[in-house]
């Protein structure tokens, strides 16, 4: 995969800047990215039940950080993964697939290639690793006028139950033909699922570093890797 470079961000050299669509949980680095990238500032939600969600206005705009709203087995309406009503939770609900609707392919000359218009970044750091991020940055607001309100209230079930249901998702978005990148070691390199495959079977050697957004997330002493908390059921490194 060749790779491009927007400040230190790198980016499959085929891809379009404005085809770019930042996904992943609360605290794993979204605003950081767009920020570095010069893409549209603050966050958006979007159903991703409805019907034609990706032809939705806000999402002329890119690159962009989003934030889905996901159906879930047991609950009729769409939700967010940091929504109150997991904040008391001690089980989390699976991912209902089926509802999720799908751009269909191009079928005429005229019509728009949706599976070619948008890239999907999904930014997917161990969940430990997340976990240590946003207590920190809740403690450092408590004097501040400015408060995380995701931060508030977490557990690290809560914060592995929606580090996995990206990736879930991810590799949902993978099978139906979709364009997705995956950023599972730091922010600013992506791999495709075939590539981030080999280079996880290689298994990289934890080491101690200093924690920032950019870094390799993956040689963090007290960080053990995503594969062995988050791996979603559909791709369990598959040596195949």
């Amino acid at each position: 995969m060749k790779l491009k470079k927007i400040n230190d961000i790198s980016y499959p050299a085929k891809m379009r800047v404005g085809s770019w669509i930042v996904v992943g949980p609360p605290g794993s680095g979204k605003s950081y990215l767009i920020e570095q990238i010069k893409g549209y500032p603050g966050e958006v939600g979007i159903d991703i039940t409805e019907d034609k969600w990706w032809s939705v206005e806000p999402l002329t705009h890119r690159p962009r950080e989003v934030h889905f709203a996901l159906p879930f087995k047991g609950h009729e309406d769409a939700l967010s993964v940091y929504d109150e009503k997991w904040k008391d939770a001690d089980t989390f609900p699976e991912l209902e697939l089926e509802r999720v609707r799908i751009p269909n392919k191009k079928k005429f000359i005229l019509a728009p290639n949706w599976h070619a218009r948008f890239v999907f970044d999904f930014i997917l750091p161990p969940p430990s690793w997340l976990y240590e991020i946003r207590q920190q940055r809740l403690a450092s607001e408590e004097d501040s006028d400015e408060i995380h309100l995701v931060d508030m209230n977490l557990k690290l079930q809560w914060i592995r139950w929606q580090v996995h249901t990206h990736w879930q998702l991810a590799w949902h978005f993978h099978l139906a033909g979709l364009q997705v990148m995956l950023r599972p070691f730091n922010t600013a390199r992506p791999y495709s699922f075939p590539v981030l495959r080999k280079v996880l079977q290689k298994k990289p050697q934890a080491s101690e570093k200093k924690v920032d957004p950019s870094m390799d997330w993956s040689k963090v002493k007290y960080v053990k890797l995503w594969f062995d908390e988050a791996s979603p059921d559909g791709w369990k490194i598959r040596k195949k």
